[in-house]
């Protein structure tokens, strides 16, 4: 691992609702917890989870997103801001990558404040506001900031985490249900599809459909 890999932080992105409070949070925590063990950052789920609860006494009635970090000294950072719908606005648009992403690079399987593999693929698109992301081998792995879901006859699928892809929380969640089921996904697959879900546990379902003719798709429904 390169000098600058060793410079991130742990990162976890949480929904807080004023009805049910975080949503999926034992799922974070979880995560969290299997990826300091993995980078060996020492950390507490018992005060990171009291630090958490303590701060839902500073929302009002408004849904929240909250952003946690941990150094590799431990150190806890909580930020909140009032929920809205990011950089996936309806009419953004989604593309694809220029150039694969290498499935070895463990950072890609764990959430991090390192996003220099992210940024290069954005900066590949430049009127894009996200791409889509593929392996070496030619399938289809995340977004830059969400897991991907697609529709075929026989239901929903994602790609399976070894393509080289972020286990998200809400996509655990949704596989647990029988919701979605992994399948891989190729880029042909993918440039057939019309229709396409990225999901994550802050925005649950965004919708993107396919511009005719280019490898283009448009946000249609981002609800927050």
């Amino acid at each position: 691992m390169t000098q600058i890999e060793q410079q991130f932080q742990l990162l976890e992105s949480l929904l807080w609702e004023p009805e049910s409070g975080y949503f999926l949070l034992d799922r974070h925590l979880q995560r969290l917890e299997r990826s300091a063990n993995h980078f060996q950052f020492p950390i507490s789920l018992t005060e990171i989870n009291q630090a958490l609860q303590a701060l839902t006494t500073t929302f009002k009635s408004i849904k929240q997103k909250i952003r946690l970090t941990i150094s590799i000294d431990g150190k806890l950072t909580l930020q909140a801001q009032i929920l809205d719908s990011g950089i996936l606005k309806n009419g953004a648009f989604v593309g694809i990558a220029s150039q694969p992403i290498d499935p070895q690079l463990p950072l890609f399987y764990h959430k991090t404040t390192y996003r220099s593999p992210y940024t290069i693929a954005l900066e590949s698109q430049p009127k894009c506001q996200d791409v889509l992301l593929w392996n070496k081998e030619g399938f289809i792995t995340e977004s830059t900031i969400a897991n991907i879901v697609i529709n075929t006859p026989t239901g929903k699928i994602t790609p399976p985490v070894n393509s080289g892809l972020l286990p998200g929380t809400f996509r655990e969640q949704l596989l647990a249900e029988g919701k979605i089921r992994e399948e891989l996904i190729s880029l042909d697959d993918l440039r057939n599809t019309k229709t396409i879900f990225l999901i994550n546990s802050v925005r649950r379902w965004i919708e993107i459909k396919k511009e005719i003719d280019r490898d283009i798709w448009q946000v249609v429904n981002n609800l927050v």
